[in-house]
């Protein structure tokens, strides 16, 4: 189960290039339901090949009713989002989702309205990661290339070819910095460098193998890579690295998620052993624990020590899958999965005390923003 998502897309449906959909100007979308100010929505990826991605709402005041829709986006659109959804961002009054196996960009308003989509073609590939800058909207594509498109018009507006195989990408300082796992089994070793105003690949930085998710924070960008899973070291499995301004690497600690809060970079860890049948060739889970740590931004700390507290002890026999911060107050949410059945979320105050845990309605929650 650790490949997580690297097989996700591989079979995308054929799609027309920049085909767009969007709503009558003169009609203008509704939504069907009212919405607090202070909301969450998360995006859950389904089953590849299942055609059963979406996105849940949450109303962390416990202000609407009802505080918990299972899927927003078939409540608001009379449709399913696709096949594996990726990635959600907002930029502006609006969010977008990239919907990989079904290879589409999808453009809502802040209640979850489409507004509009894009269609990659098959020479693109599968649609990935996402960051917005500027009116723009930068995507990773499997073809190898990061795709700049106008957030307004849902137009794409130039190419740049970075690697192999793109995943994860974030922005600082006016570059791109992009994740490449080169294949379906991440033997990549690099992280791309594309500058912004020229769009063209700067440099390319080492790293350890089969790099993912990037956060930048006070001018330095952070890396989890996926190493080779299963060899519990630093370089041999999910490892955090800091990429400093100079373009050095210092290797942290072992991480699999990570999220930013107010100089605190949050962490988890899971740790699986697995016991193989070469008879039938076939794997079997016998132990997981799950783990987490912090490291600080300002003193380049790292702590071992649990973020939470009282936690249900399910949580740490759990796979977790992803963590998000609700930057209005610090609140820490926790998503899980055992990749066949609707997710948990296990929601934290910023202290660290529990709160409570909660069902998101979908398969493989892997996002959760709070549009403001």
């Amino acid at each position: 189960m650790k490949l997580k998502t690297l097989l996700f897309g591989t079979l995308g449906a054929l799609l027309l290039t920049g085909a767009l959909t969007a709503c009558d100007n003169n009609n203008e979308p509704h939504s069907k339901v009212t919405l607090p100010e202070h909301r969450a929505f998360i995006l859950y990826e389904g089953v590849w090949n299942s055609n059963n991605a979406g996105i849940a709402f949450y109303a962390p005041d416990k202000n609407a009713n009802p505080n918990i829709i299972a899927n927003l986006y078939q409540l608001q659109n009379n449709k399913g989002l696709g096949d594996v959804a990726q990635d959600i961002v907002a930029s502006g009054n609006e969010l977008f989702v990239t919907v990989s196996n079904s290879r589409r960009l999808v453009k809502l308003n802040k209640d979850g309205v489409e507004l509009a989509s894009l269609s990659f073609s098959q020479a693109d590939g599968d649609p990935r990661y996402m960051t917005a800058k500027d009116g723009k909207l930068y995507v990773t594509l499997y073809s190898g290339q990061v795709a700049r498109i106008n957030a307004a018009t849902m137009e794409i507006e130039a190419y740049v070819k970075v690697g192999d195989r793109p995943e994860h990408i974030a922005e600082l300082n006016g570059k791109l910095y992009v994740s490449d796992t080169k294949d379906i089994y991440g033997t990549g070793t690099q992280v791309n460098v594309v500058d912004i105003a020229s769009f063209t690949k700067e440099k390319d930085i080492d790293v350890i193998q089969n790099p993912h998710q990037l956060l930048p924070v006070a001018g330095d960008m952070y890396l989890i890579s996926w190493g080779n899973w299963g060899v519990p070291t630093l370089g041999g499995d999910y490892t955090l690295q800091r990429i400093k301004a100079d373009g050095t690497v210092e290797n942290v600690a072992l991480a699999k998620d990570m999220a930013y809060d107010n100089g605190i970079i949050y962490l988890d860890y899971v740790k699986e052993e697995w016991e193989h049948d070469p008879e039938t060739n076939k794997s079997t889970l016998i132990s997981r624990e799950s783990f987490l740590a912090t490291y600080n931004t300002k003193t380049h700390e790292f702590s071992d020590q649990s973020f939470v507290k009282d936690a249900p002890a399910e949580l740490f026999s759990s796979f977790i899958y992803g963590i998000n911060i609700d930057p209005a107050n610090g609140d820490i949410y926790l998503t899980t999965t055992d990749y066949t059945t609707t997710g948990d979320v296990y929601r934290f105050k910023n202290d660290g005390t529990f709160i409570e845990k909660f069902d998101c309605g979908g398969i493989n929650p892997n996002k959760i923003i709070f549009p403001e």
